[in-house]
């Protein structure tokens, strides 16, 4: 008779959440490794102050708070353009005209203050207006404050991601390597054919290929990070 091969259903269930819970375990240590290669807080906030300091178009958004900080000053002062002063100087003595005795010249010096109102009413508007102006400025640099922060956090993902992918590609060459060195010495022996030798050398000059591009991609992603930074990535610390 043949012979029983009933595994009782306990043990199958069992066994199941044996290798559930060992997947989920293994998942939650690859993501916490992740996580932390990614999440380091700290480090990116250097990098993010670091962009702040010397990427040129934080100075420019800088520049014009200190240019609408000004002309708020100069609009507050600017309301003596409203007034004007004159004055005339005829030498000489007062003179009274014989053919009109009402009528009189006087001879010195005269002066005159003249007031615009219309440039005077017209102040406060403009002082309002820097004050906006300013305000606007101030929300433009906020704004590209988070924006800056937002992109050099992308990019420093990305660079981590191609960095790992080039280790990926490192170890994935170097184990080809090694298995292309033991099958070569087992096809000199003849203990294996050719195509399965061939086979090897093929995959192995792909990973190499793959590697030059991944260390390429390396390359791009940092210099599109330090773009940012204005500084080598080295110089962070």
């Amino acid at each position: 008779m043949p012979k029983n091969n009933f595994i009782p259903m306990h043990f199958k269930i069992k066994k199941g959440l044996i290798f559930f819970f060992l997947m989920i375990g293994l998942q939650g240590i690859a993501q916490e490794s992740t996580i932390q290669n990614l999440a380091d807080d700290a480090y990116i906030s250097k990098l993010v102050d670091t962009a702040m300091k010397n990427y040129p178009r934080m100075r420019s958004y800088q520049n014009r708070i200190n240019i609408a900080g000004s002309n708020i000053t100069k609009a507050k002062v600017s309301w003596l353009d409203a007034v004007t002063v004159s004055y005339i100087y005829q030498p000489g003595t007062t003179t009274i005209d014989p053919v009109n005795p009402s009528t009189s010249y006087f001879k010195g010096l005269q002066a005159g203050v003249f007031l615009n109102i219309g440039t005077l009413l017209a102040k406060p508007y403009q002082v309002r207006q820097a004050k906006q102006e300013l305000l606007i400025a101030r929300n433009d640099l906020d704004e590209y404050r988070i924006t800056i922060t937002t992109e050099i956090k992308k990019r420093y993902y990305l660079y981590i991601q191609r960095v790992a992918e080039l280790k990926l590609q490192i170890s994935t060459m170097h184990d080809t390597e090694s298995a292309l060195k033991d099958l070569k010495h087992k096809f000199e022996k003849g203990e294996e054919t050719f195509d399965s030798y061939n086979k090897v050398q093929i995959q192995y000059s792909e990973h190499q290929q793959t590697k030059v591009q991944a260390e390429a991609n390396v390359f791009i992603a940092k210099a599109d990070l330090e773009e940012l930074l204005g500084t080598k990535l080295e110089n962070v610390k």
